[in-house]
């Protein structure tokens, strides 16, 4: 109440108005920072080196052990033993009693506090915390503020001066009106301020998330006309430019510096008001990103992207046809963006005053430092690069790459934020040079553009069902590209010469089962239904069902290797719970869980996607265009309302947009086999010069049959 009726005494439209946008957000933070200091309670916080189950009677405990366990060394008495002894017994016997009672508390508090439910577990997972001492090209640290030094030594390294003149001009595009002014009403900044309920991380202004949703009735209007004021001038708040970055390990030697990638941290209000920028220019600036970009697009994902490689690929098995694929990869795209370049560009597409100059001055003159340990690095300015883990960042970088096409004379492409791919049909060695043509274009593209390609990371596959590959040697700039023999890691899916899901399909299996043994280990002392089921269908399940758009299985061996993982978490948990059931059926303790077979949920998710894409929440034309309705020239006893096209092969019909349809073909009543006698089965023979699609059931052949469309 006092915070509040401090914030409400204020005039802040006559308080603003006597300073400049940029001071005027400086007295506003000012303002919060005098209220946390006088009106805040505060507590002073010691970090404990006991577990936090530890109770008061516990730790005592362990003094009074440590002490009967000294007397007893330095007087060797049978009396001093037993009584070290009897302490020792009656701490393992608290201890465990303590530890039972802390995960009664935790798996009770899923319902009613999830946070502490799930802060146990994560604290139970294993953590690379960062080692006391690490080097950077032989140098070695020997403090903390050393190792923030070395850190911060690296991650600006990575920045680049911008050039003078940009070295390309876009044309302007004038099909769609494009946005010089972004509009927000204080209610959508009441409802951003909302979004941080709960959230207790603070920002490099030493603002938590929590403290401003407490706020958020006395804070929307001035907040409202600081932005406004913000955008109406273009100047973006130097108090709003700051970044606390915390190194994280990526993989390989963790005393190497070069082995971590920053993530930084934002102020709670930059992130605000740059939703509230994006929610208002989104919409018209989609609408000129190329349809090969899938990267944080309303409507696509990783599973678009990948879809439309897919089908591109499986047409082209149809004809007997390769298609190498060649994986880019551009240097520190995000943190080498050329800022006069990406100005250049937002120019150049039709963006205006003042949201032009405000762009400027959002990606510039910007403060960072490495934090490590509660230690702060010395402060540096990026030079390129736009801010990393802003909003309007992937924004900023679709826009600065959205010519990418405009390069390429034969060769596909797709694009997902900077993963970059081209891909070409090969149907002799001159299709090679085509695309090695192409990859020459694309490479001086990037370069004209300031970003370069890291050749080491580059690669190659050819996929194929045909033993006889065209075989080339593709390279950039004299230096050969690695080439996959066998597969290649794509967006999270692996993908092999043959797109044959088995592989795929073994490796997340292998992931989920350590997962699945992450949980049996941390859950030994869990006995209610509700906690082992949610960490199943939350750390689990979604690794064996992420993107199966794209790689359902056909046969029942794949299948019954996914749910294997399903029937082992039922049987742990009917030994923890003490469920009897049936020898080798997991029926009963299946429905008592609520959990449907992962066939079922596939089948599921398959429907669920021909859905949105057919309704335009999933944004994939390329794919939509796909997608055959069944149109008789005459009514029918058909329902069916797919056409599934002929196919001499199972391979083909088993591609995922041909199975999508097949499924909600089967799902909507047909008969499951295939040209088994009904209307319905469009796609088996037909005969030549026929006017609709009735089936020509004088065939010679059998009818084919699709694995996929019989339901389990």
């Amino acid at each position: 109440m006092q915070i509040t009726n401090f914030f409400n005494y204020f005039n802040w439209k006559s308080t603003f108005l006597s300073y400049s946008p940029d001071d005027s957000m400086s007295v506003f933070l000012d303002a919060l920072h005098y209220s946390i200091l006088t009106f805040v309670p505060k507590i002073t916080f010691r970090p404990s080196t006991f577990p936090s189950w530890y109770t008061k009677e516990l730790k005592e405990l362990v003094f009074a052990k440590s002490r009967a366990h000294a007397k007893f060394k330095s007087s060797q008495l049978l009396s001093d033993y037993k009584h070290f002894s009897l302490l020792r017994a009656k701490f393992k016997f608290i201890s465990k009693q303590c530890y039972r009672n802390f995960v009664s508390r935790t798996e009770s508090s899923l319902l009613h506090n999830p946070q502490y439910f799930w802060s146990f577990i994560r604290k139970n997972r294993s953590s690379q915390s960062i080692p006391s001492c690490v080097s950077l090209h032989g140098k070695q640290s020997t403090s903390l503020p050393d190792t923030a030094n070395l850190f911060a030594a690296y991650f600006s390294s990575v920045f680049t001066q911008p050039s003078p003149t940009p070295s390309q001009t876009l044309h302007p595009i004038s099909l769609f009106p494009l946005p010089s002014n972004a509009y927000f009403s204080i209610s959508d900044v009441y409802k951003c301020l909302c979004s941080l309920r709960n959230v207790k991380s603070v920002g490099p202004d030493g603002i938590q998330g929590d403290f401003l949703y407490k706020l958020r009735s006395v804070l929307a209007e001035p907040l409202w006309l600081l932005f406004r004021r913000s955008i109406d001038s273009g100047i973006f708040p130097s108090a709003l430019k700051l970044g606390s970055i915390r190194p994280i390990l990526k993989s390989g030697d963790s005393t190497d510096v070069s082995n971590y990638r920053p993530i930084t941290i934002l102020p709670h209000l930059s992130k605000i008001f740059e939703t509230l920028v994006l929610n208002s220019i989104r919409s018209p600036l989609n609408n000129i990103l190329i349809d090969e970009q899938h990267g944080f697009r309303p409507g696509r994902s990783t599973i678009t992207c990948n879809l439309s490689l897919h089908s591109y690929i499986y047409d082209s098995f149809r004809d007997n046809c390769q298609v190498d694929v060649i994986y880019t990869d551009f240097s520190k795209a995000f943190d080498r963006v050329d800022h006069n370049h990406l100005m250049s560009t937002l120019d150049s597409i039709g963006i205006g005053e003042p949201l032009l100059s405000w762009f400027r001055s959002y990606i510039t003159n910007r403060i960072q430092w490495v934090t490590v340990d509660s230690t702060s690095s010395d402060h540096f300015t990026p030079s390129s690069g736009v801010p990393q883990g802003a909003v309007l960042s992937p924004l900023l970088f679709a826009l600065f790459v959205n010519s990418a096409d405009s390069v390429l004379q034969h060769a596909k492409l797709l694009i997902f934020a900077d993963d970059m791919k081209i891909f070409f049909r090969i149907k002799s060695i001159s299709d090679c040079h085509l695309l090695q043509n192409d990859l020459q274009r694309l490479v001086a593209w990037g370069e004209s553009l300031g970003l370069a390609l890291n050749i080491a990371k580059c690669s190659v596959m050819t996929f194929s069902r045909i033993n006889a590959v065209i075989e080339h040697i593709y390279t950039v700039n004299n230096t050969a590209l690695t080439a996959c023999n066998n597969y290649v890691k794509d967006l999270g899916f692996t993908l092999t010469r043959n797109l044959c899901p088995n592989m795929h399909i073994q490796i997340i299996c292998c992931k989920a089962l350590k997962l699945l043994g992450f949980i049996n280990r941390v859950s030994s002392d869990v006995h209610l239904l509700s906690p082992l089921k949610t960490l199943f269908c939350s750390l689990v399940r979604p690794i064996l069902e992420y993107g199966s758009v794209l790689w359902n299985p056909s046969t029942a061996s794949a299948r019954s290797m996914i749910e294997r993982v399903q029937r082992k978490f039922l049987r742990q948990a009917a030994y923890k719970l003490k469920i009897a059931c049936p020898p080798h059926d997991y029926t009963p303790i299946q429905h008592l869980f609520s959990l449907e077979s992962l066939t079922d949920r596939r089948h599921s998710a398959n429907l669920t996607f021909l859905f949105n894409l057919l309704s335009s929440k999933t944004d994939s034309s390329e794919s939509l265009s796909r997608v055959s309705f069944n149109v008789p020239s005459r009514r029918t006893r058909s329902s069916v309302p797919f056409h599934i096209p002929f196919s001499s092969s199972n391979y083909y019909l088993n591609s995922p947009i041909i199975r999508l349809m097949c499924i909600a073909n089967t799902r909507r009543g047909s008969s499951p086999r295939l040209g088994g006698g009904g209307a319905a089965n469009n796609h088996v023979y037909k005969r030549k010069n026929c006017s609709d699609n009735r089936v020509n059931y004088k065939a010679k052949n059998k009818p084919i049959q699709i694995d996929n469309c019989l339901l389990p």
